[in-house]
């Protein structure tokens, strides 16, 4: 009686509580828009793009702030208050129709409420459609004719011989932040990450990872900007991680198909295990907030290597929090650097610490793969020194849905395998080559191991600033003359939290 009594108090006394909180905040928002010389922006206010174009703005609150709270105050004071996606720390806010953008961000920066302001801006998928571009060993069927080419440029082969008797990448959880996954998928559901700290769909988020019912990931794809034509009805975070598109049943086949069971492909690292994690809808596209809310699940989640095939222009405060978040719990961010075909990289592969990758490939694909040079960059793709590392791009064998086949300007060759070119497929080529890295050499700092990696590239060619990837070098070089020990690797992780297998 006494337990019962006292938590039915504490119930009354939060509930007189939060209005007393929300007309606090409404009183500090009253008083900074009377600053002297009118609405400016607060000096600790982080202020992202918000081009004139802009729908929506997105808001993080200032420390010390609920997202809650920031929201309730917001609406009282007549700003457009859209719902966020649940876990992501902060607010969206409608642009009205005679509210230009950057006024709008002024003034929600004039509050000293919030910590950034920023366009909610979309992110896309860095893929190019099939009519752009034509074109030890495993036992997989379609490896000869479809992989070897592109595979053997990189050394794959050299590196999984080197790695024997075990399968490359065994034992690291790569995290694919994309459209989701084919969870049917003969060449993926052996490497699929199950997470056994979760009750099996009883809507309840059993292990304090944000997202109820991830047994195979999570979805964060917002109702409000997704496509209609998605038919979406389900709140995000949930458990719907199924691809609708193809993209991320791509990218995960590149990076970790299974290898060597006489089916289909073959990954780069065939013993790592997939994390799907949906921040882009059934067209590919996604919004900042969605994206940022991803990386940090996967963060939590443990994920040793998180693969961002899509990018964006806008240098988004958000977006860079959520890559830090992830760099700080010990995960490798791998991303791909755009096919704009300029110089310089999109967001967040320019971000400091991130693994950029620029699509290579040149040459005519037309009759024989065999043609390409993948030494060189492929003319779609970003170039310039804030690249990392080339990887194969153009004409590459993955697996994807059979339900899909047939749909948009995917190349299928078989119902469940497709042919796909861009810098989406380069990035998980260069994200299962970490993977293989770090599970060659676990009582290797990931700072030790990235830059063996990074010193083992191919030859420059004259006049190319970019060079291609060796995986096979970079296995096979004798670490003791590279330089001594690092410290052992520690993933992300909720303590007592959430596990994946």
């Amino acid at each position: 009686m006494f337990g019962g009594g006292h938590r039915a108090r504490t119930g009354r006394l939060e509930a007189r509580r939060r209005p007393a909180r929300a007309a606090l905040l409404l009183l500090a928002l009253v008083a900074a828009s009377w600053l002297p010389g009118g609405l400016v922006a607060a000096p600790s206010v982080a202020l992202g793009a918000a081009a004139p174009d802009s729908d929506l703005l997105y808001v993080q609150p200032a420390p010390g702030i609920a997202t809650d709270a920031l929201a309730e105050a917001l609406t009282g004071l007549g700003f457009d208050v859209e719902p966020a996606t649940t876990g992501a720390p902060g607010a969206r806010i409608r642009v009205g129709p005679d509210e230009q953008p950057e006024a709008l961000a002024a003034r929600l920066a004039a509050t000293r409420l919030v910590r950034s302001v920023e366009a909610d801006a979309v992110v896309r998928a860095t893929q190019l459609p099939a009519g752009d571009a034509e074109t030890l060993e495993p036992n997989d069927p379609l490896y000869l004719d479809g992989q070897r080419a592109y595979l053997g440029a990189i050394g794959a082969p050299e590196a999984w011989a080197a790695l024997n008797p075990g399968p490359a990448g065994e034992g690291v959880l790569i995290a694919v932040i994309d459209t989701g996954v084919d969870y049917d998928h003969p060449d993926l559901i052996p490497r699929l990450a199950t997470n056994l700290n979760d009750d099996f769909f009883d809507g309840v988020d059993n292990d304090g990872s944000g997202c109820p019912d991830d047994i195979l990931g999570c979805n964060f794809v917002s109702l409000t900007t997704a496509d209609p034509s998605c038919g979406y009805t389900a709140e995000p975070p949930n458990w719907r991680t199924r691809d609708d598109e193809g993209h991320g049943t791509f990218v995960s086949g590149i990076a970790a198909a299974t290898g060597n069971n006489e089916v289909g492909v073959t990954g780069v690292a065939p013993g790592a295990m997939l994390l799907p994690v949906k921040v882009l809808d059934c067209t590919a596209t996604g919004r900042i907030s969605d994206a940022a809310a991803g990386i940090r699940y996967a963060a939590d989640m443990g994920a040793d290597v998180i693969n961002i095939s899509f990018g964006t222009p806008n240098d988004s405060p958000a977006l860079r929090e959520a890559i830090e978040y992830a760099q700080a719990r010990g995960a490798v961010i791998v991303a791909s650097a755009g096919n704009d075909g300029s110089r310089g990289i999109t967001f967040p592969a320019a971000y400091p610490g991130v693994l950029s990758v620029a699509a290579s490939g040149e040459g005519d694909p037309s009759t024989d793969a065999g043609t390409l040079d993948f030494r060189l960059t492929a003319a779609f793709a970003q170039f310039g020194e804030g690249v990392d590392y080339l990887a194969p791009g153009v004409g590459l064998l993955s697996t994807f849905p059979a339900s899909l086949c047939g749909v948009g300007e995917w190349d299928c060759v078989e119902p469940e395998y497709a042919r796909g070119t861009g810098s989406s497929f380069s990035t998980p080529i260069v994200a299962g080559a970490v993977a293989n890295m770090l599970a060659a050499y676990p009582d290797r700092s990931v700072e030790f191991v990235l830059s063996v990696l990074l010193t083992s590239r191919h030859e420059g060619v004259p006049g190319q600033l970019s060079r291609l990837l060796n995986i096979g070098a970079a296995v096979q070089r004798e670490l003791y003359e590279a330089g001594a020990s690092g410290t052992s690797r520690t993933g992300g992780g909720i303590p007592g939290g959430p596990a994946v297998e």
